[in-house]
């Protein structure tokens, strides 16, 4: 895992700085990174009216667009004010993650950064926004739970007993790596939990109660075209802890080049 790009992503209905943005800036500054905090807006009878040729409503498209940039360019300065670097881009598009989904692709993100408050609530549950992120995202998720952020002291690894690391996947490879990632950045403990499938959820659920403040969980994936097959632990462990969650998609594999042999070093 690397953390030279971090992306913020923002909800239609969120008011003000996103609780994940404090989150990524010492990220981003610990980590030399740059961040992009992302926005989506839409309007069905604009987009009607676009489809139709209708003049005004690619106006008023245009309008709402920099409009919303405007309010994030306001969100990303208070950033900026603490030396991070920050640019802002807005979406046309639904639903919200969707076009969370084509910017951090088109951005090439490193790691996806979102705050799972719902709306009107002080509660944590995940929004569907949440859910498909999980499914979906091809980089590193890293779900926040609270706006207050000081780094994490213990980092959990949950790992699978019963997988092979050097496996054709290497999810827990990439588990360990991107937990050790974190933990250089804010000088964490990680500590590694083996559990078997059919009591992993609460084992992490356990463990992470006792010492973690960040627990780092895999998802695997078929095909990179394909959503993540998110298994029972995943969903547990993202809904049911307070402390933050970092979902770890299975890694891309690389192409081989012909003529070009694999070295082990």
């Amino acid at each position: 895992m690397k953390l030279q790009r971090i992306m913020v992503a923002t909800k239609p209905w969120e008011r003000g700085l996103p609780i994940a943005a404090n989150h990524a800036r010492q990220l981003a500054q610990s980590a030399d990174a740059e961040i992009e905090i992302v926005g989506s807006v839409y309007d069905a009878a604009v987009s009607a009216g676009r489809a139709r040729g209708d003049a005004a409503a690619h106006r008023m498209q245009d309008r709402t667009v920099a409009a919303a940039r405007v309010a994030l360019e306001r969100l990303a300065a208070s950033m900026r004010d603490w030396r991070a670097r920050v640019t802002t881009r807005i979406v046309w598009g639904v639903p919200p993650y969707e076009a969370i989904l084509a910017a951090a692709e088109d951005w090439r993100a490193d790691l996806l950064v979102v705050g799972t408050h719902e709306r009107g609530t002080l509660h944590t549950r995940l929004t569907d926004t949440d859910w498909q992120l999980m499914r979906r995202a091809g980089c590193p998720l890293l779900l926040v739970k609270g706006a207050v952020f000081s780094g994490y002291r213990t980092i959990l690894a949950a790992v699978d007993s019963l997988q092979h690391r050097d496996g054709p996947h290497g999810l827990d490879r990439a588990v360990l790596a991107a937990s050790r990632c974190v933990a250089d950045v804010f000088g964490s403990t990680v500590r590694e939990l083996a559990s078997v499938e059919g009591s992993a959820a609460q084992a992490i659920i356990d463990a992470a109660h006792r010492c973690a403040d960040l627990v780092v969980v895999g998802v695997v994936q078929r095909r990179r075209s394909e959503a993540a097959v998110i298994g029972n632990t995943a969903e547990l462990v993202a809904g049911e802890l307070p402390c933050d969650v970092l979902i770890v998609p299975t890694p891309v594999e690389q192409p081989v080049v012909p003529g070009v042999r694999s070295q082990v070093g």
